[in-house]
C-alpha cells in the first residue's frame, strides 16, 4: 500500500486515502522509529520471525520463535543443536529478526546481525529467562523441562542495522537519535552467557 508525502495535498484532505485510514483504523503515513524506541519494542515479548540464508537455490529459511533482548544488548535465540535453524545459522554467521505488533496502529522492526557466539549446552536459567518472557514462571519451567539439555544450544546475534515503521502518527525521532547502522562496538546485555568469541 502506498502512501502520500505528509505534504501531499492528498493527505490534508477529508477524503484522501490517508485521512480515511487516519479516522477509521488510526493508520497514519508510516514513520521510522528512533533508535530508542527501536530498541524498547524489540525488548518488548513478542513472537519473532527468523530469516537466515538457506544456501543456493533456496529462499532464505524462515521460521517463528521466542528470544530474549534488553536495549543496547544482543539476540538471544535458543534451539535445538540439530536443527536445521541450527545448523544454517552457523553456516550463515548472520540472520534477520523481524518483530511487529500485529493490531492497528501497526509497528515493526526488522533488525539484520551477525552471529557473534553459540553456546552448547544452553544454560538452563538462559533457556527459563527467555521462557519466562512468554509464559508464567511454571509453564515457563514446564516448557524448559520438556527437552534435553544437551541437546539445547544458544546462538548471540549482535544488532547491525535497523529498519522499523510506525503507523500511529506518532513522531518519536529526535535528532540526537538516528537511525541507521548500529555502532560496531555496542554494549553487551549480561544474559549470564559471555560473548568472547
Amino acid at each position: 500500500m502506498t502512501f502520500s508525502s505528509p505534504e501531499s495535498p492528498r493527505v490534508a484532505g477529508e477524503g484522501s486515502l490517508a485521512a480515511r485510514l487516519a479516522r477509521s483504523d488510526g493508520i497514519h503515513p508510516p514513520r521510522s522509529l528512533s533508535r530508542t524506541d527501536q530498541e524498547r519494542f524489540l525488548a518488548e515479548a513478542h513472537i519473532a520471525v527468523l530469516s537466515v540464508d538457506a544456501g543456493p537455490a533456496r529462499p532464505p529459511m524462515s521460521v517463528p520463535l521466542w528470544y530474549a533482548y534488553e536495549p543496547g544488548g544482543d539476540i538471544v535465540v535458543n534451539t535445538s543443536v540439530s536443527s536445521r535453524k541450527a545448523r544454517l545459522l552457523r553456516t550463515a554467521g548472520a540472520a534477520t529478526l523481524t518483530v511487529q505488533h500485529g493490531a492497528p496502529p501497526y509497528r515493526y522492526v526488522v533488525v539484520e546481525g551477525g552471529v557473534v557466539d553459540d553456546i552448547h549446552p544452553a544454560p538452563i536459567a538462559v533457556r527459563r529467562d527467555i521462557a519466562r518472557r512468554y509464559l508464567s514462571a511454571e509453564g515457563a519451567d514446564a516448557a524448559v523441562d520438556r527437552y534435553d539439555p544437551d541437546d539445547q544450544v544458544l546462538f548471540v546475534i549482535r544488532p547491525q542495522r535497523w529498519y522499523s515503521a510506525d503507523f500511529s502518527g506518532v513522531s518519536t525521532r529526535v535528532a540526537d537519535d538516528p537511525i541507521g547502522p548500529a555502532a560496531s562496538a555496542r554494549p553487551v546485555h549480561d544474559t549470564g552467557v559471555r560473548h568472547g568469541r
